[in-house]
């Protein structure tokens, strides 16, 4: 007979604890970037590429949790929900930081002219980003209250409570997005280097939220399906 263990008798190994400390990864990511665009707007490129270091890094610390989790996650790994769903799950919240990372380049190639019109709606958009990412910190941060009630409906409902929540702020973050490609699209700058890399930094500002809805959605799944 095929021998399986629980996870608690992984040498005391959990992967819903990586899980949740991976998240607390992307939401600083995000943090660090609205530092890095702060930097942006007043020119200074040391800034820029300090902070691009940081979150360059983050990212690394996050790829090792992943690494860590598809390492000891395997078939003979008793756990609470379905092996290939959890790690479907964190290849999708994967995804978030990886989009961070993506956004963090992507501001250090040059300093961007901006009008201060864009300026602000890129904050407004980063700001609801942050919001995104810090409400589906929290819904991770359940991982811990699921397992110990055993998955009770009350926790299960109370977790869940979130991703509509997520999706809501994810669709605000559309909205700013399709104001700033109106804005940038009819800006009078002639300088169309700066244009067409604030609309790829605009895009994949979105792709940030839009990762962060998928990983939620997925978790619902995750949960729901076990």
């Amino acid at each position: 007979m095929r021998f399986v263990r629980s996870v608690a008798d992984v040498f005391g190994y959990s992967p819903f604890e990586d899980l949740h400390r991976h998240a607390e990864l992307c939401d600083r990511a995000v943090e660090k970037l609205m530092e890095q665009f702060r930097f942006s707007k007043n020119g200074e490129c040391d800034k820029v590429r300090e902070l691009e270091k940081e979150i360059d890094s983050m990212e690394y610390q996050a790829d090792l949790i992943k690494q860590e989790i598809r390492a000891n996650v395997t078939k003979s790994l008793l756990m609470p929900v379905d092996r290939q769903d959890l790690l479907n799950f964190l290849k999708m919240q994967d995804q978030i930081i990886d989009n961070c990372e993506h956004v963090t380049h992507m501001i250090s190639y040059k300093i961007l002219s901006a009008n201060e019109e864009i300026w602000e709606l890129l904050f407004e958009l980063l700001s609801r980003v942050r919001e995104t990412v810090k409400e589906y910190e929290k819904l991770v941060g359940h991982f811990k209250g699921l397992i110990e009630s055993s998955f009770s409906k009350k926790e299960i409902n109370e977790a869940l409570d979130h991703v509509p929540a997520i999706e809501e702020l994810e669709h605000r973050c559309d909205k700013i997005q399709i104001r700033l490609h109106r804005k940038i699209f009819n800006s009078e700058s002639e300088n169309v280097l700066d244009l067409i890399l604030l609309n790829e930094i605009v895009v994949k500002l979105g792709e940030i939220a839009n990762s962060t809805a998928r990983a939620a959605n997925t978790f619902r799944t995750m949960i729901l399906g076990r």
